[in-house]
């Protein structure tokens, strides 16, 4: 069965962020690190709560 119908998005209460281009999230220390293809890293603040894989959604906790 192949799941790859879109986007992820990262859900942080009501906002929800597409994940396009993101390859790789790295937690550590109540961080996120987003690193995208490109080679790019963000971090955002927070834990990952639940990964939903047939609704495409990581809902931070």
């Amino acid at each position: 069965m192949c799941l790859d119908h879109g986007t992820f998005l990262l859900i942080d209460g009501d906002q929800e962020t597409p994940l396009e281009h993101v390859s790789s999230i790295l937690a550590a220390g109540g961080q996120l690190k987003l690193v995208d293809v490109f080679g790019k890293t963000r971090s955002i603040a927070g834990a990952i709560g639940e990964i939903d894989l047939l609704n495409k959604r990581i809902v931070l906790a």
